[in-house]
């Protein structure tokens, strides 16, 4: 079996068990849910390694010969909160790869590389009250990436992503994530289009904004001094 289809069968194994985990998060009794939601919007910047060695899940730390990154961030993100730990996120990134490395079996292959990623995330937040700094998740989506060492340099891709986000305060916290990208090419169980991509970088959360009830608020206002009246003298 080539190691391109091994990558395969391993991806939707992930996907087929991320569904099976949702149904059954779906059926959890609701008294485990936050009444309060954690945030509504969050920003992420970070670094991010490509490892696109053809070697699908062999040599996954070969840092030295397989990892593509540049010493400053390079990739953005922003997160829209739903409920029940649901969210969406939307994420671009930025790389190089360089003459050095291992590309597809092959070096001395050197461009740019840029990604855009659309994903659906489910937290495990609220499973681990009242723990507040440790929120895992998992999330899986569509995207597009342009190699321009690639003799079709761009390429749409199926998702899925496991990470975690170390909130060391209220709003700010350190994210890492590794996601596995599938290469949906008309040759899709040949093609080795598929590959990894680690992040990790510096994460900020805003609150959302309290709601007060209506029934909380006084709807006339009243004077606490009374009228008097003067009895006339007769």
């Amino acid at each position: 079996m080539s190691k391109s289809i091994n990558f395969r069968i391993k991806f939707y194994s992930s996907i087929a068990l991320l569904c099976l985990f949702v149904s059954n998060s779906l059926a959890q009794p609701s008294s485990i849910n936050r009444k309060k939601n954690p945030y509504s919007w969050m920003f992420g910047l970070s670094w991010n390694v490509v490892d696109d060695d053809g070697q699908a899940f062999s040599n996954l730390f070969d840092v030295k010969g397989s990892w593509n990154y540049l010493p400053y961030p390079t990739r953005i993100s922003i997160d829209k909160y739903l409920k029940k730990g649901w969210s969406l996120e939307g994420m671009v990134a930025y790389n190089k790869y360089t003459s050095s490395k291992l590309i597809n079996d092959t070096t001395g292959l050197s461009g740019i590389f840029v990604s855009g990623d659309f994903h659906v995330k489910y937290s495990f937040y609220r499973f681990f009250a009242p723990t507040k700094w440790f929120d895992p998740y998992l999330s899986a989506g569509i995207g597009v990436t342009y190699r321009q060492v690639m003799t079709s340099p761009i390429t749409p891709t199926c998702n899925i992503a496991l990470g975690a986000n170390f909130w060391f305060s209220k709003s700010w916290g350190v994210q890492v994530q590794t996601m596995g990208k599938l290469g949906l090419v008309p040759d899709i169980y040949t093609s080795k289009t598929d590959y990894l991509q680690h992040t990790v970088g510096v994460v900020y959360r805003k609150q959302p904004k309290r709601r007060h009830s209506r029934n909380n608020k006084k709807r006339y206002n009243w004077t606490k001094e009374t009228q008097k009246y003067k009895r006339r003298n007769t």
